[in-house]
């Protein structure tokens, strides 16, 4: 099974994240898989792209992914720390795209997931302790890509949504959209995943999963802290 790992990043990567990689590759590699004809073989590429543009970052590593023709596509932000079962766990699943609920790199934080609510209006989706602690898998609108897995076999759906626009060649998949009834633009993760749910994709969150993913700051900052601050969070985006 071929994976890629895509790490778009500006400048060296975090001490605290590297030690996650290497911990989640050495744990990843060491268990053992069945699959559908026996024992699963792990075959694992990293990517990674440096610069200022992220966009342009994420699409580079995406086609990266595509030419190398990987199974599955594990992002992973080079400022995030996590378990080392984290690729495992999210395998598991079976899932078109699941990902990781985690804190924003600001105070008050809050989470990076959403959901649309009635009338179209994109409202939070909090990682709570009780969530995390009941194993929930939950299906959103948006989350971040700073730890995310893509089951590649979603790519003929996509392009055929593509297709009947712009044009698969012509794709700008990360390119920031601005947000329905704001003047604010959307960040390119979510503006991605919005091109995925217009193409029929699911979009999960697993909690469990979440609850022990940080977002390195000058301190950590994890869904503890943003079910703590939850409501000063709330007021600066009222």
């Amino acid at each position: 099974m071929k994976i890629a790992i895509c790490i778009p990043r500006y400048g060296d990567t975090k001490g605290p994240f590297t030690i996650s990689l290497a911990r989640m590759l050495v744990r990843t590699l060491a268990e053992p898989v069945a699959g559908p004809s026996g024992p699963v073989k792990f075959e694992i590429e990293i990517f990674s792209s440096a610069s200022s543009d992220l966009p342009t970052n994420r699409e580079t590593l995406l086609r990266a992914a595509i030419d190398w023709q990987a199974a599955y596509l594990l992002w992973l932000d080079a400022d995030h720390v996590f378990p080392p079962v984290s690729l495992l766990r999210l395998l598991q699943h079976r899932l078109p795209v699941v990902g990781c609920n985690y804190a924003r790199r600001s105070e008050p934080t809050g989470p990076v997931a959403a959901r649309v609510a009635g009338g179209g209006a994109v409202e939070p989706v909090w990682t709570t302790e009780a969530l995390a602690k009941a194993a929930e898998v939950e299906e959103v609108a948006y989350v971040g890509l700073g730890l995310c897995l893509i089951d590649m076999r979603i790519l003929p759906q996509v392009k055929a949504q593509v297709d009947k626009g712009v044009g698969w060649a012509s794709w700008q998949p990360f390119e920031k959209k601005r947000v329905p009834g704001h003047a604010r633009a959307m960040g390119e993760d979510a503006s991605f995943l919005d091109e995925l749910r217009a193409a029929g994709v699911k979009i999960y969150v697993d909690h469990g999963l979440s609850w022990h993913v940080g977002h390195i700051t000058d301190r950590i900052l994890t869904n503890a802290d943003a079910d703590a601050q939850k409501e000063a969070w709330l007021a600066k985006r009222s």
